[in-house]
């Protein structure tokens, strides 16, 4: 865990391609149209199953990543 959580707020609004994401992670964000971890955070996560492009093991490695930086509770 990182010592100061409240720093990884600004993690939010870094572009993903600078973020220690994987290169298949930044691919398929890119290509649905994310450039930040905000903008994932603002689409409806019922709804992100759907879009073209969306894989289980990109939407785990992000899961992963919030919880990582104790993030998670941002999801809605």
């Amino acid at each position: 865990m990182d010592q100061f959580p409240g720093t990884n707020l600004s993690l939010l609004n870094l572009p993903i391609t600078e973020l220690p994401l994987s290169e298949s992670f930044i691919l398929r964000s890119k290509l649905m149209g994310f450039f930040t971890l905000q903008d994932i955070l603002r689409e409806d996560q019922r709804m992100l199953h759907e879009k073209d492009d969306y894989s289980e093991r990109w939407y785990f490695e992000f899961i992963d990543f919030l919880k990582r930086k104790e993030l998670l509770h941002l999801l809605r």
